[in-house]
């Protein structure tokens, strides 16, 4: 087993519910795009995976994780895919374990992971969703989504009726076909504390065996880096100090995260906590979140992140 991208296992107490047998009867006859929406603790991606499970006994079939904070494949923080039975996956760094602070970047990395695995042979894209469901930002990013992947389903997890405010602009919608589901019973709910110590540890097995290098910006993109000005008016080093860093491929696909301990604009580099395939980056995507190596969280970020 890779460690970096476990497999999903399943709750050994699952019940299914009835309507979840209904849906994947209905699932079996179609291919494409299937997006899941649900608050947090609904049970989503419990559902795609079971899902996933179900239906790759006679299709070839991808889960595209864009829940920043709780991602099943890949690291937090990041939009991942994988094929059910593949033992790995490619991400895209987005920069914070919640898509209200980065709405546009979670976008673009949910639509190009499903336009790349759709160019990888899928028949079937089940795209996993956050639970950032309430506000005005929660509409416009939930709305957006459906817009521009125009699933050929979307499987609304909850209590009937809770999520109608982002669902009834599609009612008329034929190329959509929502169906609510109920959530697969109690046990779904995780505490504060859980979510946290999830990602702490997950960012830990993404992070280890790093060491502290530099690592030359020459010939680089570089996203959301501050000038000098900025770097200084934002608190200077300390007030940056364990930045999260996408490290990325030539085409912007995650290669490994580091976090950053110190920007040398006279030499146009950066030091690098990061394993070792960071000195293969094309690429450098400064994140929101600051951390230390084991992933515990640094209180405070710079205002320009």
């Amino acid at each position: 087993m890779n460690d970096k991208w476990p497999q999903q296992q399943l709750p050994s107490d699952l019940l299914v519910p009835v309507d979840w047998e209904q849906l994947l009867d209905q699932a079996r006859q179609m291919q494409g795009r299937v997006i899941v929406i649900g608050d947090t603790d609904a049970g989503k991606s419990t559902l795609c995976w079971w899902l996933a499970q179900q239906l790759a006994q006679q299709a070839r079939v991808a889960v595209v994780d864009a829940d920043l904070g709780q991602s099943q494949v890949g690291p937090p923080a990041s939009v991942g895919w994988r094929f059910a039975d593949a033992t790995e996956g490619e991400f895209y760094f987005v920069g914070d374990v919640t898509p209200a602070r980065r709405p546009a970047t979670c976008l673009a990395g949910t639509v190009r992971l499903v336009e790349r695995v759709e160019a990888a042979g899928a028949d079937i894209v089940i795209v996993d969703t956050s639970g950032y469901v309430h506000g005005p930002g929660a509409i416009s990013l939930k709305t957006a989504k459906l817009q521009l992947l125009a699933p050929a389903l979307a499987i609304i997890v909850g209590e009937p009726g809770r999520l109608a405010h982002l669902t009834s602009p599609f009612a008329r919608d034929s190329r959509i076909n929502i169906v609510e589901v109920l959530p697969a019973g109690a046990g779904n709910e995780k505490t504060v504390d859980y979510r946290q110590r999830w990602r702490r540890q997950h960012f830990a097995r993404w992070l280890a065996g790093s060491s502290v290098e530099w690592i030359s910006l020459a010939g680089k993109a570089v996203i959301n880096s501050p000038s000098s000005t900025q770097f200084q008016a934002n608190g200077g080093p300390e007030a940056w100090r364990g930045l999260l860093v996408g490290l990325l491929t030539e085409d912007n696909l995650g290669l490994c995260l580091g976090l950053l301990r110190a920007i040398d604009y006279e030499n146009s580099r950066l030091l690098l906590a990061a394993p070792e395939e960071a000195q293969q980056a094309a690429a450098v995507h400064l994140g929101c979140l600051r951390l230390e190596l084991d992933g515990t969280p640094i209180p405070g970020r710079p205002k320009y992140v």
